[in-house]
């Protein structure tokens, strides 16, 4: 039996792609993200407790990182973030992909590794990414010279934020997981020009 650099022999009749994205699921990741953008700006602004509103994003982002590596939860969070600033009325463009991006990329590292096949790290990366945004976009906010005090930023905006993500991020945490399978780093080489 032979095998060519694309493939790799699993049984006697069976093969499957190494390496390769075209089994990843791109197509299911691209809906879910488009999906999730379209919720968190059309319908959890109504889902609110004091100034702070989940972020579906996070959980998303933290998902597809952990299902599929670094490059396509770089890829991701970038496009997530993005297109979150593109549909809602934010006053900054590149920041939240930007952030969304280092979620993407710090979160892909633990693709493959057992903790990423239970719903216990995944739920902790999802707070700990949520929280890493919100102070982020702080930090942005106050380079731009937007004061509020901290303990009005951590009392009404951060602890609800971080608690409604950890609420509703299981569902989206297993949605994912539903649609794109097992974790499997995808790197895209061997790129034709």
């Amino acid at each position: 039996m032979t095998t060519d650099l694309r493939t790799q022999a699993v049984g006697p009749a069976t093969r499957r792609p190494v390496g390769r994205a075209g089994g990843a699921g791109l197509g299911r990741i691209a809906a879910l993200v488009v999906v999730i953008v379209l919720l968190q700006v059309s319908v959890i602004p109504y889902v609110s407790l004091a100034d702070g509103i989940p972020d579906l994003v996070a959980p998303t982002v933290v998902a597809v990182a952990l299902l599929r590596g670094t490059l396509v939860g770089a890829v991701a969070g970038f496009s997530a973030g993005l297109l979150v600033e593109l549909t809602a009325p934010i006053g900054t463009l590149g920041v939240l992909a930007l952030l969304y991006l280092a979620v993407g990329v710090w979160c892909g590292r633990y693709c493959g590794r057992e903790e990423s096949s239970s719903l216990a790290a995944p739920l902790i990366l999802t707070v700990v990414a949520a929280l890493a945004v919100q102070v982020g976009y702080m930090l942005f906010q106050l380079l731009l010279g937007n004061r509020m005090p901290a303990s009005d930023f951590v009392g009404e905006v951060l602890v609800p934020t971080l608690a409604l993500t950890a609420l509703l991020s299981p569902p989206v945490l297993l949605v994912a997981r539903r649609l794109l399978g097992a974790p499997r780093v995808v790197e895209f080489y061997g790129v034709r020009a």
